[in-house]
């Protein structure tokens, strides 16, 4: 099923993402733990560490990484969540 066009006042950034799955069964690499349904990540959420985690995930046979961008809302500029 195709997906309805976007509008065009909506604005929307592209975003890559890291995607790991553990096809095999629930396994726990680096900290975290996996399993069938994929788990995402952006570069963000893993900070500085992030290329030292991909690393560790891709040694490990039993998972699966691979990267994908998403389309997504930018985010509004007047509803910003500072704390």
């Amino acid at each position: 099923m195709a997906k309805a066009p976007t509008s065009s006042t909506e604005k929307t950034r592209r975003v890559p993402k890291i995607v790991v799955t553990a096809p095999g069964g629930p396994r726990r690499r680096a900290g975290y733990g996996f399993d069938k349904a994929e788990t995402t990540f952006t570069e963000e959420q893993l900070g500085e560490a992030g290329e030292k985690l991909i690393e560790a995930w891709r040694a490990d046979p039993l998972l699966k990484v691979d990267m994908r961008v998403d389309e997504e809302p930018e985010p509004d500029a007047n509803h910003s969540d500072s704390q």
